[in-house]
């Protein structure tokens, strides 16, 4: 009798959602519409919307748009059937491609309308209770970690932004440590941005736009998509890391990239944004309001911004 051969280990592949969606978001399924709920009420209150909700549901991989999303679909064309897709969501948790989705506005990007809490402990804390929430009950595992704990020989690479990465750090750190081998994790996004996750990085950094095209919007993505390519079968950590230090170092100047501005340290962001609020001059998001920081010939990281813009609101409160 012949043996039979052992089954391969399998591959999961973690992408960010998209803000934007293909489909009108209905009423109610806007996280900032929950804001006059105590923070102990807003996770429940939410839970209940997308479980009630007679929207019809849209497979996650045709709910979402953009430029990012369009990265996603070509991600999906490179590992074919040798792996599995999964969405990091803010408003659902962690779910697979083909799961049934309302559309909805939830974000773990921090000063947003939809923001899923105003300080990094409230994103972690809403990331924790999502990873806790049994909906839809056949679509288990609900965290990096259960993933990870359904299969220990399982290769886990997450393609995460900034803000995603830092509400999910604990998840995050939790699943390498269910995994045989430290070599089947891989965090690819933005180096030295969570100080925690560095070990897990595969540094992703805006010197690779000219390799892999497109926007700043979707280069995690397309970053992710040209390391696999390069990697074929080998999807180690080890060797990710390997192929993104050539593919930086061999990386030509990109001439479509803006020059730096001068850049402002915490204190004179926080100056900065409350004179802007203070004037009242029409300023509604922190995207816009960055926007005109950048257009004056200053800088700031998005992500450092977007958190500064929210604790500059919250004072306010």
């Amino acid at each position: 009798m012949s043996e039979v051969a052992p089954a391969a280990s399998p591959i999961h592949l973690i992408v960010t959602c998209a803000n934007r969606k293909k489909v009108v978001i209905p009423e109610g399924l806007r996280l900032g519409d929950l804001r006059e709920y105590p923070p102990a009420e807003r996770f429940p209150v939410w839970a209940e919307r997308l479980a009630t909700t007679t929207t019809l549901g849209i497979p996650a991989f045709d709910l979402y748009a953009g430029e990012h999303w369009q990265a996603v679909r070509t991600l999906q064309q490179t590992v074919n059937d040798t792996a599995s897709l999964w969405v990091c969501s803010a408003g659902y948790g962690l779910v697979p491609m083909d799961a049934d989705l309302a559309p909805y506005a939830a974000t773990f990007a921090p000063g947003e309308r939809d923001s899923a809490g105003s300080s990094l402990f409230a994103m972690r804390e809403w990331w924790r209770q999502l990873t806790r929430w049994q909906w839809p009950a056949e679509y288990a595992p609900r965290s990096f970690a259960d993933l990870a704990r359904q299969d220990p020989r399982a290769t886990i690479i997450a393609v995460l932004s900034e803000s995603y990465m830092r509400a999910c750090a604990d998840d995050l750190r939790e699943a390498a440590t269910c995994l045989a081998d430290p070599e089947q994790f891989a965090i690819l996004g933005p180096p030295n941005r969570c100080a925690e996750l560095d070990k897990f990085v595969v540094p992703v950094t805006a010197t690779l736009r000219p390799v892999v095209g497109g926007s700043m919007q979707a280069l995690n993505v397309r970053a992710a998509t040209h390391l696999l390519t390069l990697a074929g079968s080998n999807l180690g950590f080890s060797a990710l890391r390997k192929l993104a230090q050539e593919s930086t170092e061999s990386a030509p100047p990109d001439p479509g990239r803006r020059p730096a501005g001068k850049k402002l340290n915490d204190h004179e962001v926080r100056n900065y944004i409350r004179q802007a609020l203070g004037d009242g001059d029409g300023v509604g998001t922190a995207t816009q309001l960055l926007r005109r920081l950048r257009s004056s010939g200053q800088s700031c990281e998005q992500a450092r911004f977007h958190a500064l813009f929210a604790e500059i609101r919250a004072e306010a409160v």
